[in-house]
């Protein structure tokens, strides 16, 4: 009678431990950063949940993916958080580099300084890739000059909106470019002072359509007082 082998015991990879626990941290640390979000929004979730899978089925290689295949992951994260289907992926950003995007806004909020604002949207609105403040701009504009301007300690953010433009690089800088205008009027009709003033590009980015995506918007910023 022959004799009984026990089988080997299959053994893992080291590698593959190492691999397991820091997907599990990856997957952990944004947990933690989703539940502590000041802001929930569900789409960005979605995204920065779509970029991390696309960057894993693609090895993090351009290329590897087609466009179709990472916009039906995109859209799958959609579904599950009842999004609808984006309506024109042509204008999402570059989906390799949307978790970045996110994680560089989170970083700009949490770099403010606790603090009570005052929220003004659409203090100007624009033509399609126009940086052109219109007469009906400088008007309102003009009205709201005094709630605007920034007494001591306070900091005016004029944050401007552009997803009327091509791709993103010009969304940015558009959008840049529309808050700089609107600064650029108030400094010279009004003499607002120059140290309380900032522009910026979408701080919040807008999701809507219409006038509300190529615009500016403005916050009135007051340092919260120190806890005792």
């Amino acid at each position: 009678m022959a004799e009984f082998k026990e089988d080997p015991k299959a053994v893992v990879p080291l590698w593959l431990v190492s691999f397991g626990d820091m997907m599990t941290n990856a997957l952990t640390f944004f947990i933690l950063m989703v539940s502590m979000a000041h802001q929930r929004d569900y789409g960005l979730i979605a995204r920065g949940l779509g970029s991390f899978v696309v960057a894993l089925k693609s090895h993090g290689l351009p290329g590897m993916m087609s466009e179709e295949e990472k916009i039906a992951v995109f859209n799958e994260f959609r579904v599950r958080f009842n999004l609808p289907p984006e309506a024109d992926p042509e204008r999402r950003e570059s989906l390799m580099n949307a978790s970045n995007l996110e994680l560089v806004r989170a970083a700009a909020a949490n770099a403010l300084r606790p603090h009570d604002e005052l929220f003004q949207p659409g203090v100007a609105a624009f033509e399609a890739s126009s940086t052109e403040l219109s007469e009906a701009s400088r008007r309102y504009l003009d009205r709201l000059a005094d709630t605007l301007r920034p007494g001591k300690g306070q900091l005016l953010v004029l944050e401007g909106h552009a997803l009327d433009a091509p791709d993103a690089a010009v969304d940015h800088a558009l959008a840049l470019a529309r808050a700089r205008r609107v600064a650029a009027y108030l400094l010279k009709e009004h003499e607002f002072s120059a140290d309380r003033l900032e522009a910026r590009a979408w701080f919040v980015e807008v999701e809507s359509a219409g006038a509300g995506t190529r615009c500016v918007d403005a916050r009135l910023m007051t340092p919260a007082p120190a806890k005792r």
